[in-house]
């Protein structure tokens, strides 16, 4: 009988690959972070429980931050430390800042700059409270 005591990890693995826009497929997941499709499918099911260097790797391909991937795979408790990357919590702005932000021209990562820049701006000068 098959053991699928990982399950819920697999879920939020799965959920996560799919919320990804455009979604990844399995493959794309397993290619892009070195396993075979077959291993991905046994954590997506709860099978198995990857090691860390996977986790990382999902991580990193799935813009989840590593504490968060961790804490959901059971190594590391919910008050653990946050690091650099959960400072920016939101996936799909984590993936474009690992991803894509090399793929900008000069000009674009000035005009985004000029936009943060314009943002910190417009908070600093309304009232607080």
């Amino acid at each position: 009988m098959s053991d699928f005591r990982y399950q819920g990890f697999g879920t939020k693995i799965r959920r996560w690959r799919r919320d990804i826009h455009p979604p990844m497929t399995q493959r794309e997941l397993a290619r892009q972070i070195g396993v075979s499709d077959g291993f991905l499918a046994h954590i997506e099911t709860g099978r198995t429980l990857p090691g860390i260097k996977t986790l990382r790797a999902l991580a990193r391909s799935l813009g989840i931050s590593e504490t968060q991937m961790l804490q959901e795979a059971g190594y590391l408790s919910e008050g653990s430390c946050p690091s650099d990357e959960d400072l920016l919590p939101d996936p799909e702005l984590r993936l474009f800042f690992r991803q894509d932000w090399q793929l900008l021209s000069e000009d674009e990562k000035e005009w985004f700059k000029d936009f943060v820049r314009l943002l910190k701006t417009r908070h600093r000068s309304q009232p607080q409270g």
